[in-house]
């Protein structure tokens, strides 16, 4: 009897289960976008949000959002850096609506409104009361109700995720540690068809915390494949022990001669065996000046053969004097991997030294490296948009629409910030001695990182930090003139270079190019800019050599703020250059103040003033 009415219970139980975030209140217009119904025991849980990477920095993010960056944590999605934002989740009424909500504050500013804040910034998950004509307007503080969810299972959390194009639920549900029954259950309104889901629906994700759950069958697979597995490794390194003990009888002789000459040791090592990753892991943290989080992963040759599909050349993506760069796929992150010979192991030693105890976000990232017979490789992240100078030089040749002004201005910044960052702000200070258009690299966003140490140098933090160096090294059209006459080197090399990378964002033009007089002769663009400011009308001038693929679009006062910055770093006696920290508030400036002409621009209201748009 105490069955029969247990099971109306059960079926009740079951039904709620499914169509728990199901509000029936909901209109046909809104489905897709709906509060995750309270359950009436959790009244606040630990939620996460996934944001949509459109352009901003991790710390904007956290701005944004109201949290520290430790509640944020990156995830790659197809090429982007999209970040989930782990939020406290509170059952509460808004506006007659029950849910879960996270309500962030947001101040709102000129031209915003709810749709374009609530796409640009929060991807879309906010909540739209009704009153927003009347709360949103500029100077306002505004709480953004943002959909959140709540499950009493404490090996899960619940993911609010927006659609994005391209989509499937499968796809979804392997990023985010789920299966698609769990979200087909979490979203009732989906009537448990997984193959039609629309881009900017608001899915609920209940996410696995630790990872997919193996089923005992596979587990009982693995076990099996670990005996195997087992018995095969014990037999191969019993072989190989037999083989090693017959060459070292057959070359007894031959060691005992060179053993006597350690330098005859280190070159017959290097010529049969390469360079030893043993001993170059302790060359990289034999001062131990790096954390152990901050060590770069050691590649086999294997995987690095594996992650580009031995070297094919439809994975090439750049080349230059030091090898060739090659997209690849390793453990599912793509990543870019520079192939170089083993005669440049000082170059290699160099980049792989700097990089692991170098971490910025205007810095490319190393992951690691990797040592084969006769090549050195460097492993590291893979930024999808090339390099400036492809972006500067016939644009549309190469597949890119031209920069805007603003975009241009967020970019000076940025690297201005990475190369700041190795003078001033590292343990150790260095010179990159190489900063080049083609050697800062655009993300998706088009925000910059500056990239190839191979060059970079330490110098000591004393007041006499000039560095002789023993060969000219860099790339003509960015080499001051005390580098080329005397072989000096310091951080106004780099500054100097970052002059002329400057005289490209404003003009387009390459920093050598041949003279339209005299073919057989190249003209610097150095020589330009000191032209600009000899003219008696240097404004005029600077007007007539600004990059005609801004198409008369940009402000003139601010073009000719950072000409200016280009014609300080450029000057002939290093002590009247500047420092980069000197430079970057200055740029920060230019570009705040070109943000604020663009959204001043008719048909343009953008929440960022441009961030968005044209970038």
């Amino acid at each position: 009897m105490a069955s029969h009415n247990l099971l109306p219970t059960l079926l009740t139980l079951l039904l709620s289960l499914r169509t728990r975030a199901f509000a029936p209140e909901i209109s046909t217009e809104e489905k897709g976008k709906y509060p995750f119904a309270c359950d009436g025991h959790a009244k606040k849980c630990n939620a996460s949000l996934y944001h949509i990477n459109k352009g901003l920095q991790m710390e904007q993010v956290a701005y944004f959002y109201s949290v520290n960056l430790t509640q944020i944590s990156p995830t790659l999605h197809r090429n982007t850096q999209d970040y989930l934002v782990t939020v406290p989740c509170y059952c509460e009424t808004v506006n007659g609506t029950t849910g879960y909500f996270y309500d962030a504050p947001y101040t709102v500013r000129e031209n915003d409104t709810f749709q374009n804040v609530s796409n640009q910034i929060y991807s879309g998950q906010a909540w739209e009361v009704g009153d927003e004509e009347d709360t949103f307007k500029t100077g306002n503080k505004v709480p953004m109700h943002l959909l959140c969810g709540c499950i009493e299972i404490d090996s899960q959390i619940v993911v609010t995720y927006s659609v994005q194009k391209q989509d499937t639920l499968l796809d979804i549900a392997s990023r985010l540690s789920s299966t698609t029954s769990g979200i087909l259950s979490m979203n009732g309104f989906m009537n448990g068809d997984p193959s039609f889901i629309k881009e900017d629906w608001v899915l609920y994700i209940p996410k696995e915390i630790n990872g997919i759950p193996t089923s005992p069958s596979k587990i009982g697979k693995r076990h099996k494949w670990t005996i195997i597995i087992g018995i095969l490794s014990a037999m191969t390194l019993l072989l190989m022990s037999m083989l090693i003990i017959i060459i070292f009888l057959r070359r007894k002789g031959s060691h005992q001669n060179s053993s006597e000459d350690p330098k005859a040791l280190t070159k017959s090592m290097g010529t049969t065996r390469g360079l030893s990753l043993k001993i170059l892991n302790k060359e990289i943290m034999e001062d131990g000046t790096a954390l152990e989080s901050e060590k770069p992963v050691i590649y086999t040759a294997e995987e690095i053969e594996e992650a580009t599909n031995n070297f094919d050349e439809t994975r090439k993506i750049g080349a230059g004097g030091y090898g060739s760069v090659y997209f690849g796929v390793i453990g599912g992150q793509e990543v870019a991997i520079k192939k170089m010979r083993s005669n440049k192991s000082k170059e290699f030693l160099s980049e792989v030294k700097i990089l692991c105890r170098v971490h910025h976000i205007n810095v490319v990232e190393l992951l690691g490296y990797a040592s084969g017979d006769d090549h050195l490789y460097l492993v590291y992240e893979y930024i999808q948009n090339g390099s400036l100078s492809d972006h500067l030089h016939d644009p549309l040749l190469k597949g890119y629409q031209p920069l805007s002004w603003t975009a241009r201005t967020q970019i000076a910044l940025d690297a201005a910030k990475g190369i700041e960052y190795i003078h001033d702000h590292t343990k150790k200070r260095y010179v990159h001695r190489d900063i080049k258009s083609s050697n800062i690299l655009l993300d998706e966003g088009l925000r910059a990182k500056v990239a190839d140490f191979g060059l970079a140098k330490l110098i000591e933090r004393t007041n006499d930090e000039d560095l002789i160096a023993t060969r000219l090294v860099g790339t003509p059209g960015y080499l001051p003139p005390e580098s080329v006459k005397e072989l000096q080197v310091t951080t106004k090399t780099d500054v100097f270079a970052f002059g002329v990378v400057l005289a490209e964002l404003i003009t387009g033009q390459r920093a050598l190019v041949h003279d339209n007089w005299e073919p057989n002769k190249m003209r610097s663009l150095i020589t330009v800019v000191y032209k600009i400011f000899e003219d008696e009308d240097p404004e005029s001038a600077l007007e007539n050599v600004v990059d005609r693929n801004l198409q008369g679009s940009f402000p003139m006062d601010y073009v000719y703020k950072m000409a200016e910055i280009a014609d300080w770093c450029l000057s002939e006696n290093p002590v009247n250059r500047p420092e980069m920290r000197d430079i970057v508030p200055t740029l920060s400036n230019i570009m705040s103040s070109s943000e604020e002409w663009e959204a001043s621009l008719a048909g343009n209201s953008t929440v960022f003033s441009g961030i968005y748009n044209g970038r």
